[in-house]
């Protein structure tokens, strides 16, 4: 039987290289025009192929670990590289601080504070109720807020979910039966 439509772009071949290149750091771009297609192409099949994407992120973890234990051995021996590896795996302990700077575990023992001086000056319990709920929800925020913004990236090759639960046609076989009311 015949196939209809035109030939896959990326055969079994062009997606070892891709992942070969991806793997030594040339990257999506630079691997997609190596082997003549568009980088859409490729993360594109990666989304069909489950395969080809696990391999794809394996190659893209690959090159990222490279630099890592070069940056690993480089520390075991020079102070500077060791410092520099600390400061950036490890932000919130030992990366520089502007003078004026807060972490954000000063800023809740603040928040805090603040708020418990607020609420005994409240006249009254549904007042302190109201003005507790609004300064838990604010704190809360502020909590999802920095979660989020050091959360790490997202898998590119991941579909999103759909925003909604699709709807499929059911056959009059395989239609609910309405339950009768008790």
């Amino acid at each position: 039987m015949a196939t209809i439509g035109r030939p896959r772009a990326l055969d079994d071949y062009k997606r070892r290289e891709v992942c070969a290149l991806v793997a030594v750091g040339c990257g999506i771009e630079g691997a997609a025009r190596y082997v003549g297609c568009n980088a859409v192409t490729i993360r594109r099949e990666a989304l069909r192929n489950p395969e080809f994407h696990e391999q794809l992120r394996n190659a893209e973890l690959t090159c990222e670990l490279e630099p890592l234990r070069a940056m690993k051995r480089a520390a075991a021996t020079h102070w500077r590289a060791a410092a520099w590896l600390l400061e950036r795996t490890q932000p919130d302990r030992f990366a520089r601080r502007e003078a004026d700077s807060l972490t954000p575990a000063e800023i809740d023992g603040m928040i805090a504070c603040i708020a418990e001086e607020i609420l005994a000056e409240l006249p009254d319990e549904d007042t302190i109720v109201r003005v507790g709920r609004r300064l838990s929800d604010w704190s809360n925020r502020l909590r999802r807020e920095d979660r989020a913004a050091k959360r790490v990236r997202r898998d590119p090759h991941r579909r999103p979910p759909p925003p909604f639960p699709r709807q499929t046609m059911l056959s009059a076989d395989e239609q609910p039966k309405p339950t009768p009311p008790t």
